[in-house]
């Protein structure tokens, strides 16, 4: 099972500050750098892609460079979850890592041997927690 959820909120963010770089002309430095970095920043954050095979549940932003993989041996139990958004990209709170690049709902996964859990922002929790609970039997 595959998904990838773009992030619309980040590349909204993106255009709306590249459209006031432009729109106040600044010199072709300050241009070439922000239009550069918004460029990365919607290579390395435009989309999320979550899938499940029968070994590894696996997550990367955009291209992949940012990437996690978990053997689903390793993982204790997976549940979805909806919770206020409090940020896009990769967020940590008190027990809890969040990647995510859009929406209000998660996958959360809970690792053997680890106190964090870890929420994998998707639109179609409910699906994955399905598919995950029959890869465990």
């Amino acid at each position: 099972m595959k998904k990838t959820q773009i992030g619309w909120v980040v590349i909204t963010v993106i255009l709306i500050i590249d459209a006031f770089v432009l729109y106040e002309n600044l010199n072709t430095q300050t241009l070439f750098i922000t239009l550069s970095l918004s460029l990365c920043l919607l290579l390395l954050f435009g989309s999320l892609t979550l899938s499940i095979d029968e070994y590894y549940l696996r997550f990367s932003f955009g291209v992949g460079l940012i990437s996690k993989r978990y053997p689903l041996s390793k993982i204790e139990s997976c549940r979805p979850i909806s919770y206020v958004p409090f940020g896009f990209g990769i967020r940590f709170r008190p027990g809890v890592i969040l990647f995510n690049v859009s929406g209000y709902k998660a996958l959360e996964i809970s690792i053997k041997g680890k106190y964090r859990k870890i929420w994998i922002g998707t639109n179609e929790p409910e699906a994955f927690a399905e598919y995950m609970q029959k890869q465990f039997e």
